[in-house]
């Protein structure tokens, strides 16, 4: 989906109107704010679509912030990513972000056995060429492998076989490799299947607005050895490790979609005349949007200290389980008031806040439901 700007005068055009942005938190340094400011910008200046999104975040070097040190990367930490994330989210634009960082933070951990393969996938994943997609639901803060597709020995080739289906998933740019997460026999698998594949089938879905977004089918899908990345507790390992990291950044891109909609909202009780005067006038809109953005703030606040405990070892499953679980209650409850908010005009395909609310139905499910994860953070340190 295209992003919108919506206008002082409450409807989408093309004049030179800027839409209010939030104030960034107080305690942001100023290379913090520099480095968000160039995220924005290029994302602002180049990001009026996905492809365009994607050329964006490789530009500014996004795919190298992400990246530790020996693997040639600048590993800025996860607060940075959060704010990646977070500024993605806001452009609208339905680009395979966290699933990429995913799938970075997997291949940059496979040590010395992998090398040459991960230095090979890393550095097509650099210059924007390898969209990387993880059909279905992410890990949850935990590292479980969500259900939907498995595996299991292929004992003619030393392979896997992957059954199942894995959606939605953004889709904006064609994913060029799928990054599968199955369970199976002896545990959880990572595989790297590169498209086109024999007997998968990446299949569009309808996106009602929210922007493209697809499924992927596997019906007996051999792979080969080499494709399966990590098996069994290795794997269980490296999920639970970066099962923490996902939730921090879908919620990051969560908060995102929420600002995306929020500022649709102010800009249009702005200048939606009624009774002679503003919407923003009457009392009950504007104490009802005062209400919105305040729990905005909230999610802001609380994904951004979460980053900074993830950089600090300190986050653990049951506050990252929380902190997903809130953003996603938030974010759909907050487009879902942007839409009552704007009326008739909310309803339509093309508009902006109709795209946050249809995005956010399946963006925010991502991790799990939110009474699951809520039971996860109740029972899990």
């Amino acid at each position: 989906m295209t992003r919108q700007t919506v206008h002082g005068n409450g409807t989408d055009g093309g004049g030179t109107a800027t839409p209010e942005r939030w104030r960034e938190r107080e305690d942001e340094d100023s290379l913090f704010r520099q480095l968000r400011l160039t995220v924005r910008q290029g994302l602002e200046v180049d990001g009026t679509t996905p492809a365009g999104a994607w050329e964006a975040l490789t530009q500014v070097g996004a795919w190298e912030f992400a990246l530790p040190i020996e693997k040639d990367g600048l590993d800025l930490g996860q607060a940075v990513l959060a704010m990646v994330c977070e500024e993605a989210g806001n452009a609208m634009q339905p680009v395979p972000l966290p699933d990429t960082l995913l799938a970075l933070d997997l291949i940059s951990g496979l040590g010395p056995v992998g090398s040459d393969t991960a230095d090979g996938l890393l550095d097509r994943v650099r210059t924007g060429e390898l969209p990387l997609a993880v059909p279905g639901r992410l890990p949850d803060p935990r590292g479980t492998v969500p259900p939907g597709i498995t595996w299991k020995p292929d004992g003619d080739t030393g392979g896997i076989v992957l059954t199942g289906t894995g959606g939605p998933f953004a889709a904006g740019v064609g994913a060029g490799a799928l990054l599968v997460l199955a369970g199976g026999p002896d545990g959880p698998c990572v595989a790297l299947v590169e498209l086109p594949a024999a007997d998968v089938l990446v299949r569009p879905l309808r996106d009602h607005g929210g922007g493209a977004v697809s499924g992927a089918v596997f019906d007996g899908t051999r792979l080969p050895a080499g494709a399966v990345l990590l098996r069994g507790l290795a794997a269980e390992r490296a999920l639970a490790r970066v099962g923490l990291r996902a939730a921090v950044h879908q919620a990051s891109l969560l908060a995102g979609i929420t600002a995306a909609a929020l500022t649709a909202v102010v800009s249009r009780i702005r200048g939606r005349q009624q009774f002679g005067q503003a919407l923003v006038k009457h009392q009950g809109p504007r104490l009802r949007v005062a209400g919105l953005l305040a729990r905005l703030d909230a999610v802001r606040w609380a994904v951004g200290d979460a980053a900074r405990d993830l950089d600090e070892g300190r986050l653990t499953p049951g506050e990252a389980a929380g902190l997903i679980a809130l953003t996603a209650e938030t974010t759909l409850d907050v487009t879902r008031d942007a839409v009552h908010l704007h009326g008739a005009s909310g309803l339509v395909r093309d508009a902006l806040v109709a795209g946050c609310y249809r995005r956010a139905a399946w963006e925010a499910l991502r991790c799990g439901r939110p009474a699951q994860l809520w039971d996860t953070a109740a029972h899990t340190p």
